[in-house]
């Protein structure tokens, strides 16, 4: 009897300690798993508030230029398919000669409406003055057919998908290819960092080529409804592979599974000239499923009146071709405005007025901030920190 009961006790601790262990390997955290979660989280968010820069670098002739992309958004699904935002805008020219080409605006989208406007003195649009707050109105459809909301943007990757809304049906699929999506291998070193009063796992990842592939035609296959053609195949294996390129870091909140930020860092390739073109990225997020107030500016022109500025009167048939033919801000018609550096608003002298040095937070009184031997302005020109290592945007927004 006693034999008996020492084998069942023996058995029960032995159920109990593999019963154990398998809850530990089990609940184990997997970084690729923690990937999946957050992508799923995301793509269910009601509303967000985003901070972005890009920043790259190409060689033009003997002229290096750096520019930087900045976007400030507050974004809230209204429907599953309408999503309105307000999104603050700026892109600079940066080289080193002593002017830069500077642009800001913000672009409103309203219940299907859209509206643009510019900082003083916007872009050289014919029959506009920017210099005064000017909106546009677009209905919808007709935002296309403004053009460059930013001329002369040249991102080194080009979108893959068309600008039509997606359906419900459509982003329901989308979201369930994000949430399974395994295009990351990661890893993870046992690193956190408190973000917005949330403590973040920072997780490194790269991007699997050949994965990422196949769920970029999977996302056609979701938005069009068919097998993706010829061309999307060949621009789908070109991103995917410019793609692979980058090195990632993720900050994912350990009990919400929310993105508070995102980091990428690497070089594409440009395809005309295959030269390496340098890029840096940074994206934070906070504001999640808060409810955001939208406000219709009071006075706008339609962009219809401004087709009659722009074009003179035209008749009604001409002036629809116009829209749907052609686009009235091209990089013929717009050019980012060529602003000369006031030295009386660049105290310091490095190439960076005093506007420029609070974009990318340097020190107005000091040539260089991080004391590394190279001037701001020369460090921006570049795409390198000017208030310490990495990138232009490792620093923070």
């Amino acid at each position: 009897m006693k034999k008996s009961l020492i084998f069942l006790v023996a058995g029960v601790l032995i159920v109990l300690s593999v019963t154990f262990a398998s809850y530990i390997v089990l609940s184990r955290f997997r970084p690729e798993r923690e990937i999946q979660k957050m992508l799923f989280t995301m793509t269910h968010l009601s509303s967000v508030h985003q901070e972005s820069g890009f920043s790259w670098s190409r060689q033009n002739g003997e002229t290096r230029i750096n520019t930087t992309l900045y976007l400030s958004s507050d974004i809230q699904q209204i429907s599953p398919t309408v999503i309105d935002h307000a999104t603050r805008f700026r892109v600079v020219h940066l080289s080193k000669e002593d002017t830069y080409q500077d642009l800001s605006g913000e672009l409103r989208s309203i219940g299907g409406q859209s509206y643009l406007t510019y900082n003083a003195p916007g872009p050289d649009v014919p029959g506009i003055d920017f210099k005064e707050e000017t909106w546009v109105s677009f209905q919808a459809g007709e935002l296309p057919s403004w053009g460059a909301i930013l001329p002369e943007l040249n991102a080194p990757l080009e979108p893959l998908f068309s600008k039509d809304l997606w359906t419900s049906g459509e982003i329901e699929q989308a979201r369930s290819l994000f949430s399974s999506a395994d295009v990351f291998p990661v890893r993870y070193n046992g690193l956190t960092e408190l973000i917005e009063g949330a403590n973040t796992r920072i997780i490194d990842a790269t991007v699997d080529q050949q994965a990422m592939y196949v769920f970029l035609l999977d996302l056609i296959r979701a938005k069009e409804g068919r097998e993706p053609n010829d061309e999307e195949r060949l621009v789908g294996a070109m991103q995917a592979t410019q793609l692979s390129r980058l090195t990632i870091r993720f900050w994912i909140g350990t009990e919400d599974h929310r993105l508070y930020r995102v980091q990428a860092a690497g070089a594409f390739e440009e395809e005309a000239t295959t030269q390496l073109i340098p890029v840096d990225i940074r994206i934070d997020f906070n504001g999640f499923n808060k409810e955001y107030a939208f406000s219709v500016p009071e006075t706008s022109l339609s962009f219809n009146d401004v087709l009659g500025l722009a074009f003179g009167e035209l008749p009604a048939s001409d002036q629809e071709s116009q829209k749907n033919d052609d686009t009235l801000v091209n990089e013929s018609t717009a050019r980012l405005p060529l602003i000369k550096i006031d030295f009386s608003s660049d105290a310091d002298e490095d190439g960076l007025d005093l506007i420029l040095e609070r974009f990318y937070g340097t020190d107005p009184q000091r040539a260089d901030t991080d004391g590394d031997g190279i001037s701001d302005g020369d460090e921006v020109r570049k795409g390198q920190n000017p208030r310490g290592n990495g990138g232009l945007f490792s620093f923070g927004l």
